[in-house]
């Protein structure tokens, strides 16, 4: 009697996003071994990133400027009228324009060869702060343009601190970690961002509240009423005693709680979602609200699924690189390693986190921007040669691969060796794109590979046409990876696939690709890759089917 085809489907393959920490024997059904130029949508698919489009080019656009310039860093300065203005900068220069660049020249300014500035708004002023260099103050009243040094201003008073980090936040503008002074945290009047001295400005030294040794802030954040002060080991937080008001009275700050053993070392890695804060630390990635939930417990990083790479990005990796950004249209926050030995990106999900706290990641491969900016809807990157834009699915018009590798796995039956027949892939998206689906046996690196093309055709919209014309068989080949060795059972051809129908919901094509395979073993691994060329596409589920073979 001929036994029964066994059955196993990944309904959402990755929905628990990438896992290389934990270890591949044991790993729960649900993670990634690897996920690649991917993102996990809304419906908790699998699914290829955008690309980005460049909007701009600092070398061709700049009519001043004939020379390739490299962007290291963006802005957005919004007028109190509404009035947006996309402000980038490279190591020695300004510009204005998100298509059109121009030239900004700051007067009675330092000679400036580094790129390295954090930026904030006040009161319809635009701030710019590195450490060594005289703060500058940027503004568009009446339409003209005024880039100067802060001390240049008519109405400054004080001295604005040279300083690395600043906060516009409660009303005031934050700064500190200046060449000399690695403790204090300077702030200005209310409502004026040159005022510095008199009024209620004052100082913070975080100093004598330190009690395992010096350290040195790196970041400043606010959130829930709070002043964050983020150290290299420590966290810092002060507030008011009344955090129902909408600012901070610093004449009554009080020292609210002094989280020891766990800081920020990367400034740009700072990130307020409005619910939480993330930033990197030396272990990885970390929620603000987790780390004074668990401080006095073994703290845990959103990123520990990950972990060690994240630690070998940090060690590959110049911190003032370290870039990041949230975006609240994508739900996801972009943490970019851009040197030439990291080169990577790391996507969090962030609209769901995982039972531990923990959230669903994947990684872009040598997608490395320089400078992060989100704003209303819009995601921009700061590329070496201008502005681009997060959108369609071409890396300025450059095809990029995704790749999927579920965990190991036995359908339940760890004694029995399994004989596959058959490989079912259910797409979304991506009407004539090519996509290979592959199956590895016993923890090996070859792979049985399928190759198929989604089917073209009319987008049905759901209501009118649940179904759309039954598509002509779809043709399929047979590969193995290069330098791999195919088994005497796997045997290499073409033909026909068996099953493939279009279903569509919401116009959105709905495809379903189905054809023999072939290998045998007890354990199995199943990959998903393609080639990004213009098109969507998510992985709604894949199925496998096999025979069961003898007892091991």
């Amino acid at each position: 009697m001929a036994k029964q085809l066994l059955a196993a489907s990944i309904a959402a393959p990755a929905f628990f996003g990438l896992n290389t920490q934990e270890s591949v024997v044991t790993l729960q059904q649900g993670f990634a071994l690897q996920a690649d130029n991917c993102v996990i949508d809304k419906f908790g698919r699998l699914g290829a990133r955008k690309g980005w489009q460049l909007l701009s080019t600092a070398k061709d656009t700049v009519a001043d400027d004939n020379v390739a310039t490299n962007l290291l860093g963006l802005s957005n300065f919004i007028e109190v009228t509404g009035a947006e203005t996309r402000l980038s900068w490279s190591a020695d220069k300004f510009y204005k324009g998100t298509q059109d660049l121009t030239t900004l020249t700051p007067t009675t300014a330092d000679t400036i060869s580094t790129g390295n500035w954090q930026s904030a708004t006040l009161n319809d002023h635009h701030y710019f702060f590195q450490r060594g260099y005289l703060p500058l103050l940027y503004t568009n009243a009446g339409g003209a343009d005024t880039f100067e040094s802060i001390a240049a201003h008519t109405h400054t008073t004080g001295t604005a601190p040279s300083a690395n980090t600043v906060l516009a936040a409660y009303g005031r503008l934050w700064a500190a970690d200046t060449t000399a002074d690695k403790t204090t945290v300077s702030f200005t009047d209310v409502l004026n961002g040159h005022k510095w001295g008199g009024g209620t400005s004052g100082s913070i030294n975080i100093a004598a509240v330190l009690t395992q040794g010096a350290d040195e802030i790196v970041a400043l954040g606010a959130h829930n009423g709070y002043l964050i002060i983020f150290c290299k080991n420590n966290i810092i937080i002060y507030g008011d005693g009344d955090n129902f008001n909408a600012g901070i009275t610093t004449s009554s700050l009080t020292l609210v709680e002094v989280i020891e053993g766990v800081g920020c070392i990367a400034r740009d890695s700072v990130q307020n979602t409005g619910e939480d804060i993330l930033f990197l630390s030396n272990t990885g990635v970390r929620s603000l609200n987790r780390t004074v939930q668990e401080k006095s417990q073994p703290m845990r990083d959103i990123s520990k699924n990950v972990r060690d790479d994240i630690i070998q990005a940090i060690n590959s990796e110049v911190m003032a690189n370290v870039k990041s950004v949230y975006s609240p249209t994508n739900a996801f926050y972009l943490l970019t390693f851009p040197s030439l030995t990291a080169q990577q990106t790391f996507c969090f999900d962030t609209r769901q986190a995982l039972e531990d706290g923990s959230f669903r990641v994947t990684v872009w491969p040598e997608f490395t921007p320089t400078g992060l900016l989100s704003y209303g809807s819009d995601l921009l990157f700061a590329q070496p040669n201008g502005i681009a834009k997060y959108n369609g699915y071409q890396d300025d018009g450059v095809a990029y691969p995704m790749a999927y590798y579920s965990n190991y796995f036995d359908l339940d039956m760890p004694n029995i060796n399994k004989i596959v027949k058959r490989l079912t892939a259910t797409t979304v998206g991506a009407t004539g794109q090519s996509f290979s689906l592959k199956v590895g046996y016993e923890y090996s690196p070859v792979y049985y590979s399928e190759t198929f093309t989604v089917e073209s055709g009319t987008v049905y919209e759901y209501g009118i046409a649940e179904y759309g014309p039954s598509p002509s068989v779809t043709p399929y080949t047979v590969t193995w990876d290069a330098g791999g060795i195919a088994p005497d059972n796997w045997i290499a051809g073409s033909g026909t696939s068996v099953a493939s129908e279009a279903e569509f919901v919401g116009a959105v094509l709905v495809n379903k690709q189905s054809s023999p395979a072939r290998g045998a073993g007890n354990t199995l691994q199943i990959g998903f890759t393609t080639t990004i060329d213009g098109k969507p596409i998510s992985l709604q589920k894949i199925s496998i089917y096999a025979k069961q073979g003898k007892v091991l």
